[in-house]
């Protein structure tokens, strides 16, 4: 038998998966507060209808609901600010944030520091954390993110023109409630840039150097069922069973993100999204081509392994199989309109010195898979141009 290297893992919530769990979800409440402040985006939740059935559940529970509505896509730490001010004049005791990785990331940094006494640009430049945090229940209503299982919130200041993210385990959820009914209503086009950054996720923390065999594990199924089931979800919204596989296939992928970390689309995708104003799946998406042809000469055996699963391609060859699984993933990606390039979506030389800036200082780019430094940086993105 193999021996097994040490390995670390990161905590992880409750995990509740389901069809139809988010039923249950004053029942998860009650356990943890009063008083719920509820997390939501600009309007999908409502115009569908699942927003006054869950307060209705909610309020059938005799749960005191206040709702904090309208998280925009790209969430900025005003935002933050404004449902911590809710919370605190509304007393809530518990976070309920639904939605996708923008509302579930504002939830986080609210319970986190609803009690820290400093404002979120303090704590969004490195302030540690010390308060106790509010519990928060995450319901994701996308399968991209994983930010149900994750201590992370990425949040945006505008006045430093930096996307970065706040890291601290108590931002960890306490449960993650995940329900694939909630995705069927997803569009096409967040569909595809969720389920883009999902796969992304799965294939960088596969290859990462955070890695180890169980997060291994976690990553290849992510990367079955998500490589599997995305252009069905895309193509054929309604369909459960590919909704299902995008959802469980999310949720293993940030389980696997949140110990082995991720890997240069990931620091990069964050300063070049803010700069040309890009869904972050669709930045992943156009990215993810150009770092595995980087990668290759270190990650050939996993992305041979990968292409293998996905029924991609049969050749033994490690390096056959692993261009073949670039060369789909290029397909895909073009398939779902991601642009090709930087030149289309705008991009100068002129940006290359703060997007290299920002990357640099990532602990995505310091987990890829092979060791990057500015000049090649500089060297890929010209060539991405």
């Amino acid at each position: 038998m193999l021996s097994i290297d040490q390995f670390k893992l990161a905590p992880m919530p409750e995990i509740v998966f389901g069809n139809g769990t988010i039923a249950n979800l004053a029942d998860y409440v009650a356990g943890l507060g009063e008083c719920p402040l509820l997390v939501v985006g600009r309007g999908s939740l409502r115009r569908s209808g699942q927003l006054d059935e869950i307060i209705s559940n909610l309020a059938a529970s005799d749960l005191q609901v206040t709702v904090f509505e309208g998280v925009e896509p790209e969430p900025i730490l005003s935002t933050v600010e404004q449902g911590r001010q809710v919370l605190r004049e509304n007393n809530c005791d518990v976070v309920i944030a639904i939605g996708g990785g923008s509302v579930m990331d504002v939830g986080k940094a609210i319970a986190a520091l609803a009690h820290e006494p400093g404002r979120i640009p303090e704590y969004h430049r490195g302030r540690e954390i010390t308060a106790e945090p509010l519990p928060i229940i995450a319901v994701p209503t996308t399968s991209g993110t994983g930010s149900e299982v994750t201590p992370v919130s990425v949040l945006t200041d505008p006045e430093r023109s930096l996307k970065a993210s706040i890291h601290d385990d108590r931002l960890l959820p306490r449960l993650a409630l995940v329900d694939p009914q909630l995705t069927l209503t997803l569009p096409p086009r967040a569909t595809a840039d969720a389920g883009l950054d999902a796969f992304v996720q799965a294939l960088e923390s596969y290859t990462s150097t955070g890695a180890n065999f169980l997060t291994d594990l976690w990553a290849m199924e992510a990367i079955q069922r998500l490589g599997s089931s995305l252009r069905q979800a895309y193509y054929h919204g309604d369909d459960l069973k590919a909704r299902e596989n995008m959802s469980l296939g999310s949720l293993l992928a940030g389980m696997a993100l949140a110990s082995a970390r991720l890997g240069l689309v990931h620091g990069l995708a964050h300063p070049i999204g803010y700069a040309y104003d890009l869904a972050h799946g669709h930045a992943c998406g156009m990215l993810m081509p150009y770092v595995m042809k980087y990668n290759m000469e270190v990650s050939q055996t996993k992305y041979a392994t990968a292409a293998r699963v996905l029924g991609i391609s049969d050749a033994s060859d490690d390096g056959a199989a692993a261009q073949a699984l670039h060369d789909w993933v290029s397909e895909l990606t073009e398939e779902l309109g991601v642009s090709a390039s930087l030149g289309e979506v705008g991009a100068s030389e002129d940006d290359f010195d703060q997007i290299i800036a920002a990357a640099m200082k990532s602990g995505s780019t310091a987990h890829n898979s092979r060791p990057v430094t500015e000049a090649d940086l500089r060297e890929f993105l010209q060539e991405m141009l």
